[in-house]
């Protein structure tokens, strides 16, 4: 199987940019530190990119979106024939209605 490339949406990547900026607010080291691992984690979806179950969401799911827990983030991203696109990063508390806004985008 070939390896697929992980791209992150703008809006995936402003969302990280959020959390790095919240969690250096206690830490920058703590920030640095769960932020690479995060995205070191999505690196995985590059040879496996269905390793992660459908969302739980019934709109995310039927839009055909998956998702990983990373910690206290949900990834939401969706695989297509040569690429992963890393939809958004939520923490995982947050409301359905927060994670639908990723399929009304």
């Amino acid at each position: 199987m070939e390896e697929k490339v992980v791209n992150w949406t703008f809006t995936a990547m402003e969302m990280l940019a959020e959390l790095y900026e919240y969690l250096s607010e206690h830490s920058e080291k703590s920030a640095v530190k769960y932020v690479d691992g995060l995205v070191e984690y999505t690196e995985r979806l590059k040879k496996h990119p269905e390793s992660c179950a459908p969302c739980k969401n019934p709109k995310l799911k039927q839009a055909g979106f998956r998702c990983c827990q990373y910690r206290n983030h949900v990834i939401i991203y969706e695989v297509n024939e040569k690429s992963v696109d890393i939809l958004a990063v939520i923490h995982g508390k947050r409301g359905p209605r927060d994670f639908e806004k990723v399929v009304e985008g």
